[in-house]
Parts: C-alpha cells; sequence; structure tokens
C-alpha cells in the first residue's frame, strides 16, 4: 500500500507540472544543467541523499576508505576480522553487494566477489568521496538500491607534489609519493603508496572457557597484520582522461582468538590480491548534446595459501582465483526546451573468473565462469513550476546478466522553499542477480552456494534539508525518513567463526532516519551524522520479525574542530563514534555489545610546504572490552575476532 500510495503522489505532481507548463514557459535553473563535481550544493549531484567526503582534508590521520566512511549517516560499515582485513559497507540495511563503489567511473564490483573490499582501496590520492543513498543518478549503472560510493582522484594539474611518512602503533608504517608534471595538451600525475602494521594489538582473552576465569589470560593478537601497495598514473587533458593502476593487498588470515591465539600459533593462512585497471575515457560535445565514452580492462587475482592447513581443516591449503573483466559505456546528457534535461547511460561488461586449487576438487565447483552483463537507462530532470524550484527526476533502469532482463524504476521529486528550506521524495524498485562471487565461493573463507536466486525489492524516502545561518554560525541540515523492502534478500551469514556463506534470507523491511549536519563558526567546525534503523526479517514461517545481523539500531559519529596558533597554522581536532548493538545471527541472540570510541589529534603546519599530523585514536581503549554475547548461552564471552584498541599515530607531510 506504502508504494502505491508514493505513486500516485508522484503522478499527481506530475500532472500538476504539466499543466503549469502547458501554461507558462518553466525554466530548468542554469545551475541545473551540470555534471561539475566540484559544485557544493548537493542538489547538483542528485535529487537525493547525497554526503560528500574530502579526505584531503584529514590527510596524516592515516585513516583509510572504510573509517572515512564511518561517517556517512545510513552507512555502516562491516569488519568481519578487523582493521584492515575484509570490509564492506551497507547503506540503509543493505547487503555490501547492493552497494556499488566507482574510482573515477570504473566499477569496483566483480561478478567475482560479492562485494567491494573497501579497504584495499587508497585513498592518499582521493580528492572526494560522494556517497549517494536512495535515489540514484543515471550516471551510475545498475540498480544499486543500497547505493553507491563513487571516489574522484584528485586531478592532476600545477607541476609539484608532496611526500609522506608516517608511523603509528602495532608497528604501522605509511609512506608515499605523489607528483604532477604537465604532459603534451595535459597533466600527468604519478603516485606511489605503501601501508602495513602487525595488528597485534593486546586484548583479554578467555581461552574459550568463559566459566572457567582462572585460566583466561592477556594475548596479543597473532596472524593479524597486513601490506598493502599501489600505484596510479593518471592523465588528463580537457576531453580525454587515461589511467592506468596497479595495487597489492598482502593479507594474513588470523584465528578465531577464544583458545586459539597463542604466542606459540603456528603461522596462519594468507590471501595475496593483486589487482591491476586500465581506463580511457573521451568526453566531447554536439551541439546541446554533452556525451562521454569510456573503455575499461580490469584484471585480478587472489591467491590462498596454506601450506599446514591449520585455520580450515577442510584441505582447501592452495586456490587461486583469476578474474578479467572488459567494459565499455556511453554516457550523455541533453537539455530539452527549457524544462527539461535528459540524461542517459549505457554500459556493458564481460567478465570471465578462473577458479584452481583445493576448494573445486573439495566442493564440487566449476573451473571457469563467464558472465555477460549490461545496464541501460534514462533520466529526465523536469522542471515543474514557473519559479524554478520544484522538479520531478524519473528514471527507468534495465538491467540484464546471462540473457535474463529485468526492469526498474525510480522518481524523485524536490521542492525548494524560501529561507533556506529544501523538501525531497524519492522512491523506486530495484533487482539484483547473484555474482559469481556470492554462488561460488572465494576459496578461502566463503563457501559456494549455486541455487542462489535474483533479488528484488522496492524503497523510497522522505526528508528536509536546511541551509542557513543561526546564531552567526553557517549550518547546513538534513533529516531523512527512509524505508525498503527486499524480496530473495541475497545476504552473507557466518556459518561457524571460520566460515561464511551467502544465501537468501527470504524477505526483509528495514526503516529508518538518517541525521546529517555542519555547523561552522568563527574557528570552530563542527559534523554531526546519526542514523537509527529498524532492520527487520519479514520471511513467513521463517525468523519472522527477527532482527537482520550486520546492521546495528543506533550509530553516529560527532567530530569537531578548531584553529588555532598565530594564522591559524594548527588544528586541533576530536571525533567521537558510536556503534549500538550488533547482531551476528539472524535470531538476534549472538552479537556484541555498544562500542563508543572517542579520538583527539592536531594538525600542525610547521612551513608552508611541511605539516604534522598527530593523534591517538580510542584514547580509552574501547576496542578489546567489547564482548560477544550468547542469548540464553551463558555468560558473554571473548569476540571470535577482538576489536583493535587505543592506536596513536604521527604523520610528516612535505609539498613541494
Amino acid at each position: 500500500m506504502k508504494k502505491y500510495l508514493f505513486i500516485a503522489a508522484l503522478c499527481l505532481c506530475l500532472g500538476a507540472g504539466v499543466a503549469a507548463a502547458a501554461e507558462d514557459t518553466v525554466g530548468l535553473p542554469a545551475e541545473k544543467i551540470t555534471t561539475d563535481a566540484e559544485v557544493e550544493d548537493k542538489l547538483l549531484l542528485s535529487p537525493g541523499s547525497v554526503t560528500v567526503i574530502k579526505p584531503q582534508e584529514m590527510r596524516g590521520e592515516q585513516k583509510n576508505l572504510p573509517e572515512l566512511l564511518k561517517q556517512v549517516p545510513g552507512l555502516h560499515i562491516i569488519e568481519t576480522k578487523g582493521r584492515g582485513a575484509y570490509t564492506t559497507a551497507s547503506v540503509r540495511g543493505s547487503s555490501s553487494s547492493q552497494v556499488s563503489v566507482y574510482v573515477d567511473g570504473v566499477l569496483m564490483n566483480l561478478g567475482s566477489e560479492a562485494a567491494v573490499d573497501l579497504s584495499t582501496i587508497p585513498v592518499e590520492n582521493v580528492e572526494r568521496i560522494e556517497v549517494y543513498r536512495g535515489y540514484i543518478p543515471a550516471r551510475f549503472g545498475g540498480a544499486s538500491m543500497g547505493g553507491v560510493i563513487n571516489i574522484i582522484t584528485v586531478r592532476p594539474e600545477r607541476a609539484g607534489g608532496s611526500v609522506t611518512a608516517g608511523l603509528g602503533s602495532f608497528g604501522r608504517l605509511t609512506g608515499g609519493l605523489s607528483y604532477n608534471t604537465p604532459l603534451g595538451e595535459g597533466a600527468l600525475m604519478a603516485s606511489v603508496n605503501f601501508d602495513r602494521t602487525d595488528g597485534d594489538f593486546e586484548y583479554w582473552n578467555d581461552n574459550n572457557t568463559p566459566y572457567t576465569p582462572d585460566d583466561d589470560y592477556k594475548a596479543e593478537r597473532q596472524n593479524n597484520g597486513y601490506k598493502n601497495s599501489n600505484v596510479l598514473l593518471k592523465w588528463n587533458s580537457e576531453r580525454w582522461q587515461v589511467e592506468g593502476g596497479w595495487k597489492r593487498n598482502d593479507r594474513e588470515l588470523p584465528y578465531s582468538a577464544p583458545g586459539a591465539d597463542k604466542p606459540d600459533s603456528v603461522r596462519g593462512a594468507t590471501q595475496v590480491t593483486d589487482q591491476w585497471n586500465t581506463v580511457v575515457t573521451r568526453r566531447g560535445r554536439m551541439g546541446d548534446l554533452d556525451y562521454g565514452l569510456r573503455l575499461e580492462y580490469l584484471h585480478q587475482t587472489k591467491d590462498y595459501d596454506d601450506p599446514s592447513d591449520t585455520i580450515g581443516g577442510w584441505g582447501e591449503q592452495h586456490n587461486r582465483y583469476e578474474t578479467k573483466r572488459f567494459g565499455a559505456a556511453v554516457d550523455g546528457s541533453l537539455p530539452l526546451g527549457e524544462n527539461h534535461l535528459v540524461e542517459f547511460l549505457w554500459n556493458y561488461y564481460n567478465e570471465e573468473l578462473h577458479t584452481t586449487g583445493d576448494i573445486v576438487k573439495n566442493f564440487g565447483g566449476r573451473e571457469r565462469h563467464t558472465r555477460n552483463s549490461w545496464n541501460g537507462q534514462i533520466q529526465d530532470t523536469i522542471s515543474l513550476n514557473r519559479t524554478g524550484d520544484l522538479w520531478l527526476t524519473p528514471i527507468i533502469r534495465w538491467n540484464a546478466a546471462e540473457g535474463v532482463t529485468e526492469f526498474s524504476w525510480g522518481a524523485a521529486l524536490t521542492k525548494k522553499f524560501g529561507q533556506g528550506w529544501t523538501a525531497k521524495v524519492t522512491g523506486g524498485t530495484y533487482n539484483r542477480a547473484p555474482n559469481l562471487y556470492e554462488l561460488y565461493g572465494d576459496g578461502a573463507f566463503i563457501i559456494p552456494n549455486e541455487g542462489l536466486k535474483w533479488e528484488d525489492g522496492t524503497q523510497y524516502d522522505v526528508g528536509i534539508a536546511w541551509e542557513g545561518e543561526l546564531s552567526k554560525a553557517s549550518v547546513k541540515a538534513e533529516l531523512t525518513y527512509f524505508y525498503r523492502k527486499s524480496n530473495n534478500l541475497i545476504d552473507y551469514l557466518m556459518v561457524n567463526p571460520r566460515y561464511a556463506q551467502y544465501v537468501n534470507i527470504g524477505n526483509a523491511e528495514i526503516s529508518g532516519v538518517e541525521l546529517e549536519a555542519t555547523v561552522k563558526r568563527d574557528k570552530w567546525d563542527l559534523y554531526i551524522s546519526a542514523t537509527w534503523m529498524d532492520p527487520k526479517n519479514k520471511t513467513s514461517g521463517y525468523m519472522y520479525d527477527d532482527p537482520l545481523p550486520n546492521r546495528p539500531e543506533w550509530e553516529g559519529l560527532l567530530r569537531v574542530s578548531r584553529k588555532i596558533l598565530k594564522d591559524d597554522r594548527g588544528t586541533i581536532f576530536a571525533e567521537l563514534h558510536h556503534i549500538g548493538k550488533n547482531y551476528y545471527d539472524m535470531q538476534g541472540e549472538v552479537g556484541w555489545d555498544n562500542l563508543t570510541t572517542f579520538g583527539l589529534g592536531m594538525r600542525w603546519q610547521l612551513r608552508d610546504d611541511l605539516k604534522l599530523v598527530f593523534g591517538v585514536d580510542d584514547v580509552f581503549n574501547a576496542g578489546p572490552d567489547v564482548m560477544l554475547f550468547a542469548t540464553g548461552n551463558g555468560p558473554e564471552r571473548t569476540l571470535w575476532y577482538p576489536i583493535q584498541g587505543r592506536a596513536f599515530y604521527a604523520s610528516l607531510i612535505w609539498t613541494f
């Protein structure tokens, strides 16, 4: 019923708009006809909810992509085995596979991985991160019900560069070199970065015997390190962009901590991922038509090695997953008259997955998988009144995979009022085919499930935003209510402490409220985000009304900074982050309780070309104190994968 009321309301508004357009000439605001990613007005990016993060403002704080994204309302970071391990995002209660991630226009979601591992995407040279929730604009392919994380790297311009060096707790070392130079009709950027840690933090281990505290001991996390390396080459001119990149992730796969994480533990398994990608983009104009053409190629290898078979015990010692993907896309925008802006996108992917090793033998899998898929979509921004402050933005999509084509739609209604107020309503449908990773696993941690079905669903949201001045402070604030329903939802479940699997968990309904606000006054900056969410399983006869896993009811972040010292050459900052009770299982019986962390730091401009950044995350060492609860099954106990606590860091940044 909610869906049909929403559609009826949009139809009534559209009818009123058409009548107004017939009576008078209706104009789109000039600033609406733009694709400039630098604009500050979020309405120019999307009629839905958008959060923009600028990593360069936090450079030196040694935050990786997941930590930057923790400030986004409605987005929850899922760290399955701790910091630096396999990490994904859930948006408004979505599964991680419903969230699309782009880097400079290249889709990072692979058919060979159910979701993008955010911990492997470097942010050292990222200009901005845009997170779209609810309504997804036409320039992003597919029907991403969860949302889109759009990462845009720095555009090379003037000659010069920077060198960064940092260190931190638990063997943390970071370093990077970036250099820009004019080349031909454009400019070239070359960048190399490195990040590594031992991850050997201390925590209290109950030895898997919560009823006998006498054998508990203070442990140091073993087999918990990682090394990330990446290289980026990017050349831009007025119409062309050519980009090539390589990144490598060397990751240790730690033991489940209770009873297994000991100083004399045998070294565990490792997983090494190498990824190369190349993209060529051409933008041009034909009359009023602004168009873009893109070709891309991505090659990834993922090697799992456990020589002693100490973690699995199922004989999956050596496995290799190799993915090759070719993609092509055409997009454009065309104003029609004074009251329509039509935008379109068509893209195509050919992906091949080659699996070799023990996982194929032991689980009866196939060695080769090939998938052809394409997406087509058209969006129109329609001005509905004479004053140019009311817009309707419908979109239709066709999504195809392996010969099956599905249709979906969306729409947004935006109204600007006086005194800085804006109201927004968006909604629509989505669908998604299970990908190769969900079907066939990864040879290390995810076991296959070849019986998965397509998932589909509906969603809508209603929001109100205000921008203005309050008590001499510049304020931007937005409050949004969202609702979504999923059928045949594909989700990630822990089968046991060692293995996970993707399954169709049935139907689900999720509703919630997001708050986002920024306040700037004099030397003070404040940012706050908060999310309340009610995620429920709605499968008749199967865990009906039980909570969904990995979707905390409450989550929020508060960040405050103040400029200090002469000429504002210093800035102190503090960050408070809260995650509410979070379940591992679908019955709401196993999970971990509230976690609130507090961080503190300072940026100091020593000279015009030299900056020092230092601080501490989780000042009160709250992470290791979080315990696992199992309702009706005894006392709290050590988490399967404990959370890292207090960590100091310092970074030096030299620009030239």
